[in-house]
């Protein structure tokens, strides 16, 4: 398939807007995640709140059915967007449901980037058994106050949740736990736990290898991922794992030449 081509879709939707053509492209936006760029964002802008109005409407339908679409993918939607665009989709988004649960969350969601305690308050009132999502937001609220141990707690309750032990929902608990173990370990380092952040570390790492590892990522020589790598390897030595500290730091040398 050949790659969405955001711009020229958004481009032919300032020529010819319906809510059909847009509605088209937010979901192939949406389940092919591709980086927004300043000419984007420009569109986006002079597409007036007609673009955003869609994206909201689809943003609470996909809500109200299934909760699950936030961590998957409309909070990437979401944060890809700039900061006035992303606030006008959570308005909208709160001017076009009635349902309460829905309601709730978007304005912990609103609140997030200035009071996360406060969204806090609000993501508490879902029940967290039937939107077990919640508890994944609510680690982010903690982590934003570096309130690490309960970022933690929050971030393991959602990955133990039971909806993940359903054979059906395998695939998506084990990418779950790959990417937010990164988190987790990487709190463990803030947290000066090095034996934590190592035991973290070798559940994502050792089961698949330092090769197939890097696989998982679209762009492994994100300085992000090099950072985390050089982490892991501070604590296996700060836990007296120095052999195996150093052959990480060989394959980190190789690899990032």
């Amino acid at each position: 398939m050949s790659e969405f081509d955001i711009t020229s879709a958004l481009k032919n939707l300032l020529n010819d807007y319906t809510e059909e053509n847009a509605s088209e492209v937010i979901e192939t936006l949406l389940y092919n995640p591709t980086e927004l760029t300043d000419e984007d964002h420009y569109i986006i802008d002079k597409l007036q709140n007609h673009f955003l109005h869609t994206a909201a409407q689809i943003f609470v339908e996909d809500l109200s059915y299934d909760f699950n679409t936030l961590v998957n993918y409309w909070e990437a939607f979401i944060g890809q967007l700039t900061e006035e665009q992303s606030s006008k989709i959570l308005e909208f988004g709160l001017e076009q449901t009635d349902v309460d649960f829905v309601e709730d969350f978007i304005i912990g969601y609103r609140k997030f980037y200035v009071n996360p305690k406060e969204s806090i308050t609000f993501f508490s009132k879902l029940d967290a058994n039937e939107f077990h999502e919640i508890k994944f937001f609510i680690g982010r609220c903690y982590e934003a106050l570096n309130e690490y141990e309960n970022a933690i707690a929050s971030y393991n309750d959602y990955l133990n949740h039971p909806f993940f032990e359903e054979e059906e929902n395998q695939e998506q608990a084990n990418i779950n736990a790959f990417y937010i173990n990164h988190t987790i370990a990487s709190l463990y380092y803030k947290m000066k736990d090095m034996k934590k952040v190592v035991e973290t570390v070798d559940n994502i790492i050792e089961p698949i290898g330092f090769n197939q590892y890097l696989e998982n990522f679209s762009n492994a020589e994100d300085d992000e991922i090099k950072k985390f790598l050089v982490e892991y390897a501070d604590a296996l030595e700060a836990t007296d794992e120095t052999i195996k500290a150093n052959t990480l730091r060989e394959k980190i040398t190789e690899f990032y030449k």
